[in-house]
């Protein structure tokens, strides 16, 4: 599972798109895959620090850069933008979670520098950053290596020409052997302690410098010809919420210990930790490795994505950039966290607490706008907050702006959290979650939906003024995704209110905690009965009220974006049939157990010849879709623009940061599309539509805190049940139960 790049000329440009691509990261730090030896805008990304920006409310921040080096050798700076280069090499090992770099470059007083490198941001040890390097050169000389902390760091904004500052700088001091930096986040709220040490197995002489750069340290050491010399670097790195005096001891505290493991102890310990990982993660497709490495890979990102606790979740852009500020969408629950319920059911319980533990937050937006229970916001940060921007400025004066309504119209996610809290429980069983989160999220949200429909005699209960997936049609009456979404919500909530009156204990507490009344819940029943779902014409629904009666306009399937259209159809496409992505196909796609699959194709047959994929989310529902109709090469199609849409920079805006919507995407296109693997609360139903290069498909998951291995082909299924209960089985429609230890097979 390696990915070994090798490039014949540096280019900056394109070092953006791989600082992306490369990046390591650990759930709690990131840091993007650009070179060390090259100034660079980007710093660290610490998971949950964030601060107040101009029109996006709060902002991921742009931390120091700890991995940058600069190495002068005989006074010549060793850069590849200024020197001629031998050999450039980079190579990402998925495997280990590790980034190594190959230099050769010659001077301009012709010497030759090798430098080789390896990166590791630490699995286990989640504050810990290590940079080994090694340096050879084919002469003698003075050897002087710069380590920094960079402090003066800011963020990139809404135009290449600001950027915005978010740190003060609280104390630079150096010790013995390290130095340690203190930021602290102008609106006070988070602290960011940062040490760092520099260490040479040669004799060195060792001075620290200070300036408004931030703190460094120097090493000058004399070096023979054709001798390789070796360093490694220990970062530690703290944030806290509120200011501590015990920051500075705990951060040098942890990088005494990281330095007295040595690095030999601290890289297999890393390289255990993900073996760990990968025995639960990894995809094997027999017979298309292509494909096989494109699904790691994604997986890989969403992996290092993963936040350690519940005060963030996983962010529209990762770990990776700041496209989209580091705010979470509803790309988290309906792309995402799938993949994280069946392979990491732990994370995914904690990036549902972030919506539980922010669900306040959640009841104040709603009473903001005029409605009851909770309306979560279309992007959130760490305070749960709506946090989407109401205009976004266009020149620097500000004198043109575009008005974004997502924020005020796409009320949808709120349905979609209360539909990734049930999929949590269906594939979990975690009562204790439900009973007393889960339950209270699905209450509060059929509370907003109790309060957002508006009701007309003709039609029943509508929704007025809302964006759904599809952002190209803006202030839409009864959107077929939302209204559906929300009588889902609805009759969830009516379902749940019935369990915890007979189950008592906590359900019965979460009921009496929020107030909930018999004759509240029956209102919501008859809401859900009587909500208007636009009409059908032949068969398809109409994506909200009017669509019909725009203007039509068809497209190439296999074609992507909007450049394909003529300029006049790109100036007018709210008045076109044309939609940005999945919309109603997404929404029979979540609940297709509402849809014969006549109904289905009839609706994919016509949206998708209107749709332009302009979002990056759009490809997976359509290809799980396209899957269960049978529409290989399409479905095939989809998922390996999917699963490359980085590392081909498809959408060409992979430098903000890593897609990984996508990413999970592309997991459920192999599970839920060609696997044909689906969860009930009777057990796993498997129904395979494997592509034809694809001989089988072999993976883990977790059901209900069982843990099965699955070998799909396509007539036959192997499951063998590692841990857990016994697990009822059905596949090509025969019935069986997996006993622990056990394996079967199931033939077509």
């Amino acid at each position: 599972m390696k990915f070994h790049f090798s490039f014949k000329e540096y280019d900056p440009k394109a070092e953006a798109v791989y600082g992306t691509i490369l990046t390591l990261g650990n759930g709690y730090i990131g840091i993007r895959g650009e070179i060390e030896l090259e100034p660079t805008i980007y710093g660290t990304t610490i998971a949950g620090v964030y601060d107040y920006a101009p029109y996006f409310y709060r902002e991921i921040v742009n931390a120091p850069r700890v991995i940058g080096l600069q190495i002068f050798f005989n006074g010549e700076p060793i850069s590849l933008s200024t020197q001629k280069i031998l050999k450039y090499e980079r190579e990402l090992n998925i495997e280990d979670a590790t980034l190594k770099t190959l230099i050769a470059i010659e001077t301009r007083s012709r010497t030759h520098i090798e430098y080789e490198s390896l990166r590791i941001v630490h699995g286990k040890r989640k504050n810990l950053i290590l940079l080994k390097f090694k340096i050879k050169a084919n002469e003698d000389g003075m050897l002087t290596i710069i380590s920094p902390i960079k402090t003066n760091v800011v963020n990139p904004s809404y135009r290449n020409e600001i950027m915005v500052k978010h740190l003060n700088v609280i104390q630079t001091e150096d010790g013995e052997n390290e130095i340690y930096a203190e930021v602290e986040t102008l609106d006070g709220r988070y602290r960011i302690g940062i040490a760092s040490s520099l260490i040479s197995e040669t004799k060195a002489k060792r001075a620290v410098i200070k300036s408004a750069d931030g703190i460094a340290e120097i090493l000058t050491l004399s070096v023979k010809k054709n001798r390789t010399y070796e360093f490694i670097k220990y970062i530690t790195i703290l944030s806290s919420k509120t200011p501590t005096p015990n920051l500075r001891e705990a951060v040098l505290q942890k990088l005494q210990i990281a330095k007295n493991s040595c690095f030999g102890r601290l890289y297999e310990e890393h390289r255990g930790y993900w073996k760990e990982i990968w025995k639960r993660a990894k995809i094997e497709i027999e017979g298309d490795k292509n494909a096989e490495n494109g699904l790691n890979f994604s997986i890989f990102h969403l992996i290092q994505s993963m936040p350690i606790d519940s005060r963030i979740s996983l962010t529209a852009r990762g770990i990776h950039g700041f496209g989209y500020r580091g705010h979470v969408f509803w790309d988290t629950e309906i792309y995402a966290l799938p993949f994280f319920m069946a392979v990491f059911p732990e994370k995914a319980r904690e990036m549902l607490m972030y919506r539980y533990n922010n669900l306040n937050a959640a009841r104040e937006n709603a009473k903001l706008n005029g409605y009851n229970g909770a309306q979560f916001p279309w992007e959130s940060a760490d305070d749960g907050y709506e946090a989407t921007p109401s205009v976004i400025p266009l020149d620097m004066m500000g004198k043109k702006v575009v008005k974004i309504y997502t924020g005020e119209e796409e009320h949808h996610i709120t349905a979609d959290i209360a539909y990734a809290v049930e999929l949590y429980y269906k594939f979990t069983g975690d009562e204790e979650f439900m009973s007393r989160y889960g339950l209270e999220i699905i209450l509060e949200t059929a509370r907003f939906w109790a309060s957002r429909v508006e009701y007309d005699e003709k039609k029943g209960y509508v929704i007025k003024k809302v964006i759904g997936p599809d952002e190209y049609h803006e202030h839409v009456d009864n959107s077929f995704f939302t209204n559906l979404m929300a009588r889902y919500n609805l009759l969830l909530a009516v379902k749940y209110f019935k369990i915890a009156r007979r189950s008592g204990g906590e359900w019965a507490k979460t009921l009496k905690r929020i107030n909930i009344t018999e004759e509240e819940v029956q209102r919501w029943l008859e809401i859900a009965e009587k909500i208007h779902i636009p009409r059908q014409k032949n068969g398809v629904f109409e994506e909200f009220e009017g669509y019909f009666d725009l203007s039509d306009y068809t497209l190439d399937p296999y074609g992507l974006g909007e450049k394909r259209l003529p300029k006049e159809i790109r100036r007018n496409l709210r008045k076109t049939k044309i939609i940005k992505q999945a919309d109603v196909i997404a929404a029979q796609y979540l609940l297709k157990d509402q849809f014969d699959l006549e109904t289905i194709k009839k609706n994919f047959d016509y949206y998708i010849i209107r749709t332009t994929h302009a979002s990056s989310l759009s490809m997976p529902p359509y290809a799980i879709v396209a899957s269960w109709l049978d529409y290989e090469d399409l479905a095939y199609d989809y998922f390996m623009k999917c699963a490359f849409i980085d590392l081909h920079n498809l959408y060409g805006n992979t430098q903000d940061g890593f897609h990984l919507a996508t990413a999970g995407g592309v997991w459920q296109i192999m599970f839920r599309g060609f696997c044909g693997i689906n969860i009930n609360d009777e057990g796993v139903e498997i129904n395979p539509k494997l592509p034809k290069k694809w001989k089988a498909v072999r993976l883990r998951f977790f059901f209900k805190r069982a843990l099965l291995n699955l070998e799909v082909r396509k007539d036959s299924v192997r499951v063998k049940l590692l841990e857990g209960r016994e697990v009822k089985m059905q596949a090509f429609g025969r019935d069986a139960v997996v006993k622990r230890g056990k394996e079967i097979i199931l033939r077509k």
